[in-house]
């Protein structure tokens, strides 16, 4: 049995696309949230992508473009901050929500500072999510 440090970062379809499906990725290194997180999203008729990692979903970015980032804020190796920076760097314009189960407001400041839309506090519930994301993705 492999331990969760050993796996290697997985990038998934969660969810076929159809034509009028905007596209979130996913980032979430806890696998019953990411699943969590992608059903919600699915549910709510959104195409999404998952990935284990910072680096899986850099990768991602690379060659597929999406509508909405939605990151945990702390993972292993890199975070949610990290990938943030990253994107902002590569002039993408392409939204980025947090999630964190510590969210202290310093965390919010740096976050909203550093260009995230927001930042949505663990344990999260369904609906602030979405009204989130709808909020962004209609703005």
């Amino acid at each position: 049995m492999t331990s969760k440090a050993d796996r290697k970062p997985t990038m998934r379809l969660v969810s076929e696309a159809l034509p009028e499906k905007r596209s979130i990725l996913v980032v979430e290194d806890d696998d019953v949230a990411l699943d969590l997180l992608a059903e919600i999203l699915r549910r709510h008729h959104f195409q999404v992508w998952t990935a284990s990692s910072v680096a899986a979903a850099l990768e991602f970015l690379e060659e597929r473009p999406v509508d909405l980032v939605l990151s945990d804020i702390r993972m292993p190796e890199r975070g949610g901050m990290d990938l943030l920076k990253q994107i902002r760097e590569s002039q993408s314009r392409i939204p980025v929500v947090l999630l964190s189960a510590f969210g202290d407001e310093h965390l919010w400041v740096e976050a909203l500072s550093a260009g995230a839309v927001d930042l949505i506090p663990k344990p999260f519930k369904k609906q602030e999510i979405i009204d989130v994301i709808n909020k962004t993705l209609a703005g």
